[in-house]
């Protein structure tokens, strides 16, 4: 019966992680990455504060708007309910290690990267959505997920059904999951250089099937410092990484 229960906890958790996924593409469409100058609060406050509540230095770095504040607060809010779920696992597993079945080495893993993901969500903000960290923590919430639905199987004890599986298959899985990863980095650093648009039409781009890019920018490290929020790369820049190869369709995708 306490099987049962951990395994109900990691289903809740693996919900809510998709929830925060959805939620963290939310805020980063709707230019609320930076709704909150500061982390973990808001303008110093664990709510969205008034512009008469607010501290006059970080109302003059960044003025207040209700709304994508409030987006970015209820991201952060669902955040910490996830990680509340995933530390209650790690516990759980913690406690009962020397129980047979009991998975240890996930939650353990999720633990770290729960911890990890908060970091990264720190640094989006006080880098003012600098590139790397937003794609690193697109990438660092979906692996949350994955590991998650992972922990699902492996406490329902579904693992064992594909266990049969040739090594022609393990095979295939494995490159299937290597180009999928490179599918989500590349739409990761289109969306974190604001560059989905920089193609408006299909299979061409901006009426050429080669047009001028500008590979070196598009793929640089342009330094600590710049706010990042709504790009600063120019025109061809955001063609190179819009054309890049593996990625076909434009898109936007993100965590906050």
């Amino acid at each position: 019966m306490q099987k049962k229960y951990f395994l109900y906890i990691a289903i809740a958790a693996a919900v809510l992680a998709f929830g925060v996924v959805m939620l963290g593409a939310y805020v980063r469409l709707s230019q609320a990455g930076l709704g909150c100058p500061d982390w973990p609060g808001c303008y110093g406050h664990v709510t969205v504060p008034t512009d008469t509540e607010v501290n006059s230095t970080l109302l003059a770095s960044r003025p207040l708007e209700s709304a994508r504040a409030w987006k970015e607060m209820i991201h952060r809010y669902f955040v910490g309910g996830l990680g509340a779920l995933i530390l209650m696992l790690a516990a759980w597993a913690f406690w009962r290690r020397k129980e047979p079945g009991q998975p240890k080495l996930l939650p353990a893993l999720l633990l770290v990267l729960v911890v990890f993901q908060a970091l990264l969500g720190m640094w989006t903000v006080t880098l003012l959505l600098f590139p790397p960290v937003v794609t690193a923590h697109l990438l660092g919430g979906l692996a949350t997920f994955a590991l998650l639905v992972l922990l699902v199987l492996q406490s329902g004890a579904y693992l064992r059904h594909g266990a049969e599986a040739g090594v022609g298959m393990r095979g295939l899985a494995a490159l299937s999951l290597v180009i999928l990863v490179c599918q989500i980095v590349l739409g990761g650093w289109v969306s974190s250089n604001y560059a989905a648009i920089a193609c408006p039409d299909f299979p061409t781009c901006q009426g050429s099937f080669w047009p001028p890019m500008d590979f070196a920018a598009g793929f640089s490290w342009h330094g600590l410092g710049p706010d990042y929020q709504g790009g600063i790369l120019a025109n061809p820049a955001r063609m190179a990484i819009m054309l890049a190869p593996g990625l076909s369709l434009p898109h936007a995708s993100a965590g906050e």
